[in-house]
């Protein structure tokens, strides 16, 4: 497991034969590339799979201004949102029909929806150390050309990259992610609670 977002973008450089840096602030082709690359591949690769490191629920409130067309209700997505998982109404049962648009959840489920989602996860401490090492293998890969020039090397990188990434998948899977978003009311009143 990481400590800091240093050691992930420094794995990733040490495997493609580069020295370490000290900071993303560091005067160096390679700190300026970890720096400007670093947020895209994390989100990526949390977008990947459910984490359970970086899974997160929320209710969400209707929109006071409807959609234009199609839909009934549009419903404002939590800033750290990444990818949804499940969608439930008020009334527990899931929600099929909806779309996603400019971080909007739109739908003609009335309010308060209940999503399942993967968050961006900030904080590397809280990375399983599958994960940490398929990020450091995708952020590798996304380095290796720039840095070195070579296509093959960005190839096998990206070769590594998808087979840590289907390691941890299946790690985490078997650790289990969240099945219900249910409300605790609804919820609790089904257990007979």
């Amino acid at each position: 497991m990481a400590t800091s977002v240093i050691e992930i973008c420094n794995n990733a450089l040490l495997d493609l034969g580069e020295d370490a840096i000290m900071s993303l602030g560091d005067d160096s082709k390679a700190a300026g590339l970890c720096n400007h690359r670093w947020p895209a591949v994390r989100d990526a690769v949390l977008r990947a799979h459910p984490w359970n490191c970086a899974m997160a629920q929320a209710e969400l409130a209707a929109g006071v201004q409807p959609p234009l067309w199609k839909w009934e209700y549009r419903y404002v997505l939590p800033t750290d949102f990444l990818r949804i998982i499940a969608i439930t109404g008020a009334d527990g049962d899931e929600v099929r029909d909806w779309e996603i648009q400019s971080g909007v959840v739109l739908c003609d489920e009335h309010a308060p929806l209940y999503i399942a989602y993967v968050r961006r996860e900030t904080n590397p401490k809280k990375y399983d150390a599958l994960l940490t090492e398929a990020l450091s293998a995708r952020l590798a890969a996304t380095l290796a050309y720039p840095l070195s020039g070579s296509t093959s090397l960005a190839q096998a990188c990206w070769k590594t990259y998808q087979e840590k990434l289907a390691e941890a998948r299946g790690v985490d899977a078997r650790e289990g992610v969240p099945e219900s978003v249910a409300p605790a009311s609804w919820l609790g009143a089904k257990l007979g609670g």
